[in-house]
């Protein structure tokens, strides 16, 4: 039998599937949702600190999606490749009653998952006196969310517009802290993994390397970011590759566990982030989508696959790719053993790879596209974008 569970800082996920912090957290009943759809952990939706409570009030609307509902077969099928666009800021709670929802949270959840608080202070004082707080909940685990993208632009200095305070904020909370505890790390940072490795001198138990980055998508017609006039916050599946790359580099650099997610949209995706390095892989955009029950989903798909191929836990493919990562340099240049044909059995002669073939090695005859082996370059975008799979790469 396949062993999901995955440990950090002696707390035990049953599997390493969390419901990322966001609307789907946002209170204990949402929570206990997540829990019971067969998720291993659920982080509570972030509380900020009294400086920046004006978070608190979410703005009307904060969700906007781009490029989902136009795919074909909407909703059928679902786009592997969007964007969410969100305004989520943190948890509408007051400090008292965000600690009283953490407590409930645990009572509905008991030991069937883990639940996660999530803290972001702009000043060593707020870190300390919501540190001092959680120890006297029932939490199980605690996430310092030094990633929010918005804060900056409400003028609080906090999340992304604070990582030169990282390493002292996370200090301060690891003398205080009672319960093991992760950071999370704004991608927006010019080396993400540099402060990352400050985390882990500042104590930390683990790492999270998967917010958001922030952004804004303008209406042509009316000149104004939709659809709240502020800058976003960017999630969806196109991100995985960013996440990928940050988790991968991370896992060379630390010793301690590194929790992942940017980009999750399907149960493959938690196999690559595990091969990467990751010990947890978290979501929000997926449960926003598609439900509470895709985790619950993505562990049987998870496990059987894991079968399917041998393997008895996620120790065993986690970082196996890391080897197989190398740098840009060690890429081969011009191997003599691929080459590009075209199946003419398949070739409709749309003539779609000559545009795309900027080496003029096409040619559109009567019995479909050729390719001139003395011209073609082997680029591989022909093969990208024949909507026939009748360009092909082969290696000889």
């Amino acid at each position: 039998m396949v062993d999901l569970t995955a440990e950090i800082g002696g707390v035990k996920f049953k599997n390493p599937i969390v419901v990322a912090s966001a609307t789907p957290t946002m209170d204990a009943v949402r929570m206990k949702r997540g829990i019971d759809g067969g998720a291993g952990a659920v982080i509570a939706k972030s509380l900020f600190g009294e400086a920046g409570k004006l978070g608190r009030k979410f703005p009307r609307p904060r969700f906007k999606l781009i490029d989902y509902r136009e795919y074909p077969d909407y909703p059928k099928k679902l786009p592997h490749a969007f964007t969410l666009r969100s305004l989520e800021e943190c948890s509408c709670f007051d400090y008292p009653t965000y600690m009283d929802d953490i407590n409930r949270t645990k009572d509905l959840i008991k030991d069937d998952g883990v639940v996660i608080a999530s803290l972001s202070g702009s000043s060593i004082e707020e870190w300390s006196e919501m540190c001092e707080l959680v120890n006297k909940t029932s939490a199980d685990f605690v996430e310092l969310n030094n990633s929010c993208p918005f804060a900056a632009d409400m003028g609080v200095k906090m999340g992304a517009g604070a990582v030169d305070v990282t390493y002292d904020a996370v200090k301060a909370c690891a003398k205080i802290l009672k319960k093991p505890f992760s950071v999370k790390i704004t991608p927006q940072a010019n080396n993400p993994v540099e402060i990352a490795k400050q985390v882990e001198a500042a104590g930390a138990y683990a790492v999270n390397m998967s917010a958001r980055f922030s952004g804004i998508i303008l209406d042509i017609e009316t000149a104004k970011p939709v659809p709240f006039g502020a800058m976003g916050g960017y999630g969806g599946p196109y991100l995985i590759g960013y996440g990928l790359r940050l988790v991968s580099q991370a896992a060379k650099e630390l010793k301690i566990p590194i929790i992942s997610g940017l980009g999750v949209w399907d149960w493959r995706d938690i196999v690559a982030y595990t091969m990467c390095g990751a010990t947890l892989v978290q979501s929000a955009t997926s449960i926003m989508l598609k439900g509470y029950n895709v985790s619950g989903k993505w562990a049987e798909s998870l496990a059987a696959w894991m079968e399917g191929k041998g393997y008895k836990s996620l120790d065993e493919m986690r970082g196996i790719a890391l080897p197989n990562i190398v740098k840009t340099s060690d890429v081969p240049r011009k191997p003599d053993n691929i080459k590009a044909t075209i199946d003419t059995e398949k070739c409709t002669r749309c003539g779609i790879c000559l545009r795309s073939c900027f080496y003029d090695a096409i040619t559109l005859t009567k019995v479909g596209a050729v390719i001139n082996p003395e011209l073609c370059d082997v680029c591989g975008l022909c093969t990208e974008v024949c909507p026939e799979y009748a360009a092909q790469l082969q290696y000889i």
